[in-house]
């Protein structure tokens, strides 16, 4: 059965500060691997955070291991752009309806 968790990630050593997320290295398979993620019904919600600039990841799965597993299939996971800093389940009060399947 799938629950919830919350899921923080910050940028890593290597994301170029001096530019926006859109300019860094790797940013097309990166956005193209969350817009995935999404369709498939794992993301449930994100958004960043605006004083830390970390994004706030609310996933649909099974275990940690398969939150680590999907989200390390994102090629700035590999390349130190960007990194897990928290990831815990949560208890949602208000449950939004799953995406229907297609």
């Amino acid at each position: 059965m799938s629950q919830f968790f919350a899921v923080t990630v910050r940028r890593g050593p290597a994301f170029d500060q001096s530019k926006q997320s859109r300019e860094q290295d790797g940013f097309e398979p990166h956005s193209a691997h969350w817009r995935q993620l999404e369709a498939e019904g794992f993301v449930a919600m994100a958004g960043l955070m605006q004083d830390s600039m970390e994004v706030l990841f609310i996933i649909r799965a099974e275990s940690k291991d398969e939150v680590r597993e999907k989200i390390g299939g994102d090629v700035w996971q590999d390349t130190g752009h960007a990194q897990i800093a928290r990831l815990e389940p949560i208890d949602i009060r208000f449950n939004p309806p799953a995406p229907a399947a297609g």
